[in-house]
């Protein structure tokens, strides 16, 4: 085949669609009442669908995507003799003793390891003239490298300043300008706690979608916020900035207030590794169960520890992060747009068996079974897109709806740019699978045996 021919052939379909299309959209506006059936029935199904899988793509993805995936938490049974928990061990948890998580961490098994735990200091200029309280981390080890921080001012702190407990700290940028009204607060100070921090690093605002760390006393939580503040476990206790939450506290813990820094006798750092490949995984792993069984053959540990690592996204699912409720809306929104299908395959039925006059008129002419098929699936799909169309501002007030509404989760209900090529590609796949059985209804008439009902 030539070229000019090959040209040729598609510019002739290409005209031949452009006419089919233009016949679609005459015959459309002639039967007006039951074109906007079909395709208000459409939208309606496809919005509603749409709406709960906005939510649930956002829920179920990594919380903080291209690193996350590579995060992995250890999980063993650290209970000591001390504790007040006897219970049986029912699921995996991660809570560890400052002991026990700073052990892991200079185990130095992978290329970055750290440990965290939650915060939420009140934080001030030196003057006292600004100031703000704000989540954060506390952490050991190599905290902004394993969380991938976009430090664009100053740096991380180094080891040596880590274990000489210097007051140092990382903020984000959004802080900075809140307290010192520019991006770079580098060398700058903040009150937190009762001591005056060194501003040493300043990074892009960091915030994971959902909820991965401080899980199981989570209480429901599952949209997180921005992290901004990263400072030293040490250089924090010291100045009287504590924990969120301190986990698990044992018999001789003594008796603790909201972010207390007498962390002694409890479980309350969680250790965290970034592994990028399955032999790292492998070595890890082996590594941390090989510190949880000697800790507990030295009777440190009260129970086996049946230590293991967890991928974050694993580890919000063991958790249930995300409600179950969730994943019920995407089955019932499923079958409320099958109804949907339903009704419209049968109004489309209907609505080109109308036709059957001028289908046998055709088919007496010489046109094929192809051609009335193809005409027919090409308005199935005209009517998806003008469906999809509608469904866009009716899938809007659906997330509008949702985020008034008073649910963990009402911040995922936010429209992107992945929303809309979702929804194109719904409406139009929708139509056709739709519109395949009536159209092959109206291809497979007879001209012999309706030519004298014309």
């Amino acid at each position: 085949m030539t070229p000019r021919s090959w040209g040729g052939g598609h510019l002739m379909q290409l005209e031949q669609t452009t006419h089919y299309f233009k016949i679609a959209v005459r015959r459309a506006v002639h039967n007006l009442p039951i074109v906007t059936l079909l395709v208000g029935t459409l939208a309606i199904g496809i919005a509603s669908c749409m709406t709960v899988l906005t939510v649930f793509s956002t829920l179920s993805g990594d919380p903080v995507p291209g690193v996350s995936e590579h995060l992995y938490v250890a999980s063993m049974d650290s209970r000591t003799v001390d504790s007040s928990d006897s219970s049986a061990y029912t699921r995996p948890a991660s809570y560890l003793s400052s002991k026990d998580a700073r052990a892991l961490v200079n185990l130095d098994q992978a290329p970055y390891q750290a440990a965290f735990a939650s915060t939420f200091p009140q934080i001030s200029t030196p003057q006292g003239d600004r100031s703000a309280q704000v989540p954060g981390l506390m952490a050991y080890g190599q905290a902004a490298d394993l969380l991938q921080l976009a430090v664009i001012h100053g740096r991380s702190w180094t080891r040596a300043e880590e274990q000489e407990r210097l007051p140092v700290v990382l903020i984000d940028t959004n802080l900075a300008q809140r307290l010192f009204a520019t991006d770079n607060a580098v060398g700058r100070e903040l009150q937190m706690g009762h001591r005056l921090f060194h501003i040493i690093g300043v990074y892009v605002p960091w915030k994971p979608r959902t909820k991965f760390m401080d899980l199981p006393h989570n209480d429901g939580q599952v949209m997180e916020s921005a992290q901004q503040v990263l400072v030293p476990v040490d250089a924090a206790l010291d100045g009287g900035v504590g924990p969120l939450t301190l986990g698990d506290c044992g018999r001789a813990a003594a008796i603790v207030s909201f972010q207390s820094t007498m962390v002694d006798g409890c479980r309350w750092l969680e250790f965290w590794v970034s592994l990028p490949g399955s032999t790292s995984l492998a070595s890890t792993q082996r590594a941390v169960a090989t510190y949880a069984r000697a800790q507990y053959r030295s009777g440190h540990f009260r129970y086996p520890p049946h230590a293991k690592l967890y991928r974050a996204r694993q580890w919000m699912d063991i958790n249930h992060t995300i409600p179950d409720e969730v994943g019920i809306n995407v089955l019932l929104a499923a079958a409320f747009l099958l109804l949907c299908m339903i009704n419209v395959a049968g109004i489309l039925a209907a609505y080109f068996l109308r036709r059957r006059a001028d289908m046998v008129v055709r088919r007496a002419l010489g046109a094929t079974r192809r051609s009335i098929f193809e005409q027919h699936l090409l308005e199935a799909a005209a009517f998806g897109l003008a469906g999809g169309a509608l469904a866009l501002p009716l899938t809007w007030l659906g997330l509008y709806i949702l985020r008034m509404q008073p649910v963990a989760y009402a911040a995922a209900a936010h429209p992107g740019l992945s929303t809309f090529a979702l929804l194109a590609a719904l409406s139009v796949l929708v139509s056709m699978l739709v519109g395949i059985l009536p159209a092959w209804q109206a291809c497979r008439i007879s001209p012999v045996l309706n030519i004298e009902q014309v």
